[in-house]
């Protein structure tokens, strides 16, 4: 069995930016067109992207961090991006639960939640990941 090894954390923040950075864009653009109408304006809206864009980094980071210490996560990017935005929506739903954010949603709305996160958001996260893997 192949022993991980830590790369060191520069590097892994490097790659869990940009695979942060590309899962977060790809999702914000599947996304966003379902939630127009829903948006508020002026600072507020600003404010929320940032705070859209630095969970994408921290998730990403934090994935980096998990195939730079658990070499089996990129053995199956498929499978493990996939999972990974099983977690994320699951989180992410927890935690707007918790600040009283979000409302109850509908069977349509959290199917659609979930296979946007997994699809664009974690696939392309766990996708990007191997590919640094294999650059290395």
């Amino acid at each position: 069995m192949r022993k991980a090894r830590f790369t060191g954390w520069g590097r892994i923040a490097l790659m869990g930016a940009a695979e942060g950075a590309a899962g977060g864009g790809l999702f914000g653009l599947v996304y966003f067109p379902a939630v127009l109408r829903h948006l508020p304006a002026g600072p507020t809206l600003a404010s929320y992207a940032a705070l859209y864009a630095a969970a994408c980094l921290a998730w990403g980071v934090g994935y980096a961090y998990l195939a730079a210490t658990q070499p089996q996560v990129n053995r199956f990017p498929a499978l493990s991006g996939l999972s990974f935005g099983i977690v994320v929506y699951v989180v992410a739903q927890l935690v707007l639960y918790g600040i009283a954010a979000e409302q109850i949603h509908t069977a349509a709305q959290v199917a659609f939640g979930l296979s946007a996160t997994c699809m664009f958001f974690g696939l392309p996260v766990a996708l990007i990941s191997r590919l640094f893997e294999r650059m290395r």
